[in-house]
């Protein structure tokens, strides 16, 4: 019978992946995950570890740095991964050391870099004596060293977001994506009202408030196991960021009428906005990938949802046959603004990414005015703080596109730490809020 794997080996296993093959932590854990059926403790360690160890990898490193006679690069990369989920641990354990010390050293003894446990042991034990003397960059001091190193930023991000936020808003920024991402749901009201769905959350004993954001929105301390409730199967919730929700209630669908969802997938937006229109109307949803155009189609079966109809193709050739009343265009970006849910983006993307990201977004912004009959409107968004993704985007969009205007209601996000432009709206993160998102409303002229 095969042993089943703990979640310090899960989440080892996972790290190295992710440095090794590069791939998604949220990917790569729900393979582990699905191949090794680990009891639901071991899943949520797994899910920790990873995760905190990616928020946190600079620090980590650079504490290793000082523990070790030689280069951490040197070590193979199992020994490298343990040492800095150990160290995670150590840095937010809530009990003893040594009982991280002995794990991480258990696990070393168990692989075939056995012959390292002694140095694993000597490094986490040296890390437990000497940890108050090891040194950290002090904001005051240097601030790019220590937003850089103290809170596991990329040196080249740092440097963008001190140039435009300045030094205050980017330590609260790197701050907050340090901090677990808030859990939201968005009622399915065209299944239950949100009143009903908090009385049965309460009956599954769960944790959860309404938003005081948005009308839809329910607020959970946690997500464990909730997609195994019997509310999920019955499609009377999605699990959304209340950002995320937001942009479909900026596109102000009514029912009846035909929109395309341009970058659908997995149909959170597109879903929302059928229930905004009441399942009344017709939503194109593409997406160029079958394999996302069937999570579309399953997510809106899930919810009752009948005018939803996914096409798999590229959205910049897709010709509709007669012009839409309203497109939303949740553009393909770098994710700056989702770091504290997606911690791996942070080490993922380079600064070149902005270049093919920048001009595909435009590709697809020009093809969508092209879709809308006169009176119509456009919803951009991307999950991105950066300039170039969105109101420079926006600008160029409008140089070029002189029978559009941007359109935004008036206090739209007034409740909101956010940045109000000529071409849109920046939602900054909060540490009890929404992510990071852009957001304009684009009307064609009649």
């Amino acid at each position: 019978m095969t042993k089943t794997l703990s979640g310090r080996a899960l989440a080892l296993k996972a790290l190295v992946a992710i440095e090794e093959q590069g791939a998604y932590a949220n990917r790569i854990l729900n393979s582990l995950f699905a191949l090794n059926d680990p009891a639901a403790q071991e899943r949520a360690l797994a899910t920790e570890i990873v995760y905190g160890t990616l928020r946190h990898l600079s620090l980590i490193d650079h504490l290793l740095s000082q523990l070790l006679t030689k280069k951490l690069a040197a070590l193979p990369i199992e020994v490298r991964n343990l040492l800095r989920q150990a160290l995670y641990e150590l840095l937010t354990a809530t009990g003893p050391d040594y009982a991280v010390v002995n794990e991480a050293v258990n696990l070393v003894r168990q692989s075939k870099f056995n012959g390292l446990s002694g140095l694993v042991n000597a490094v986490l034990r040296n890390y437990v004596r000497k940890k108050a003397e090891l040194s950290l960059p002090g904001f005051t001091e240097d601030p790019l060293a220590h937003l850089t190193i103290c809170h596991s930023h990329p040196q080249w991000l740092v440097e963008r977001w001190l140039r435009r936020w300045g030094k205050e808003e980017t330590h609260r920024l790197v701050s907050v994506n340090n901090l677990p991402a808030p859990f939201t749901i968005r009622t399915n009201t065209l299944k239950i009202s949100r009143t009903e769905l908090l009385k049965q959350l309460a009956g599954l004993a769960l944790d959860a408030a309404p938003s005081p954001l948005l009308p839809e929105a329910v607020r959970l301390s946690t997500g464990y196991a909730l997609t195994s409730t019997p509310l999920w199967a019955a499609g009377h919730f999605y699990i959304q960021d209340e950002g995320s929700m937001l942009i479909a209630h900026l596109l102000a669908p009514q029912p009846g009428e035909t929109i395309a969802d341009l970058c659908a997938a997995p149909g959170g937006k597109t879903t929302h906005l059928a229930q905004l229109m009441n399942n009344t109307g017709l939503i194109y949803a593409l997406d160029q990938y079958p394999h996302k155009t069937r999570l579309i189609h399953e997510n809106a079966s899930r919810l009752g949802i009948t005018i939803v109809e996914p096409l798999t193709l590229d959205a910049r050739s897709w010709q509709p046959g007669v012009p839409l009343d309203a497109v939303l265009l949740d553009a393909p970006c770098t994710g700056t603004g989702v770091l504290r849910r997606r911690p791996d983006i942070r080490w993922r993307r380079q600064p070149e990414d902005l270049k093919d990201l920048t001009a595909l977004q435009g590709e697809l912004l020009a093809h969508a005015a092209e879709l809308i009959k006169p009176g119509g409107r456009i919803v951009y968004s991307t999950c991105s703080l950066e300039q170039e993704e969105n109101e420079e985007q926006i600008k160029n969009f409008l140089r070029s596109h002189p029978e559009f205007q941007v359109s935004l209601p008036g206090n739209f996000a007034r409740n909101l730490h956010h940045q109000l432009l000529p071409e849109g709206i920046i939602l900054l993160p909060e540490t009890d809020g929404p992510d990071g998102f852009f957001m304009t409303r684009l009307i064609k002229n009649a």
